[in-house]
């Protein structure tokens, strides 16, 4: 994974070295395999980890936990505590939403203090397809249906299915914190994670290569 992931920055991410970059860090697998990734390509990034205070104890688990890794890899660490719950009730939105809000506020005003020029983010070829999907089911346009916008946000590991990275972290013993709440079907995203497309994965063995030449095709429409 480490050789495609090289060359996957080298092809697709000029001057990727040059930039001033900041890793959205939860601590769960997806974002703590890049970490490692970049590490291992010796680049220069800064961490940022969004405590939501959503889940008590094990949020400021996450945070400490994230705090230790960042000081372990000697990068750059940033850490902000937000009342997400009393946000999403003034603002009359889901809590989900309220958490995007907060996030991506708090990230771009880091961006612009730091003077970070990109913002990096862990999703990967599953988040894709689930994207698609969600974008599909609320009657979007074609640049919905392009999946996850990366105009702004460098979202290196597209190009990796979420069992490959699973497989990488495993392979390599790094430690991650797992959300609990991924398990449960509360949000549409879960559910359809847990039911929908693992069923159709199962119906069709190359669902994600399959997958992958369809955003390739709608990139260039």
């Amino acid at each position: 994974m480490i050789d495609r992931f090289k060359l996957h920055i080298a092809s697709k991410f000029q001057n990727f070295k040059e930039q001033k970059l900041l890793l959205a860090f939860s601590g769960g697998l997806d974002s703590r395999v890049l970490l490692d990734l970049l590490c291992q390509l010796e680049i220069d990034f800064s961490v940022a980890h969004c405590n939501f205070d959503l889940r008590a104890d094990a949020s400021e688990a996450d945070a400490l936990f994230c705090a230790r890794i960042a000081k372990q890899h000697q990068l750059p660490f940033f850490i902000k505590k937000f009342d997400t719950k009393s946000f999403a009730e003034e603002q009359k939105v889901s809590t989900q939403m309220a958490a995007r809000e907060l996030r991506y506020t708090w990230f771009d005003e880091l961006k612009e203090q730091g003077g970070f020029t990109h913002l990096l983010t862990a999703h990967h070829l599953d988040d894709q397809l689930e994207t698609f999907m969600i974008n599909m089911g609320r009657g979007t346009g074609l640049k919905g249906l392009r999946g996850i916008n990366t105009d702004k946000i460098l979202r290196p590991l597209l190009i990796f299915s979420k069992n490959e990275i699973e497989q990488y972290a495993n392979e390599q013993s790094i430690e991650w914190h797992e959300d609990a709440s991924n398990a449960q079907d509360d949000y549409l995203r879960n559910h359809l994670r847990h039911h929908a497309i693992l069923q159709w994965k199962a119906a069709q063995e190359n669902l994600l290569q399959q997958v992958t030449q369809t955003f390739d095709h709608l990139s260039l429409a």
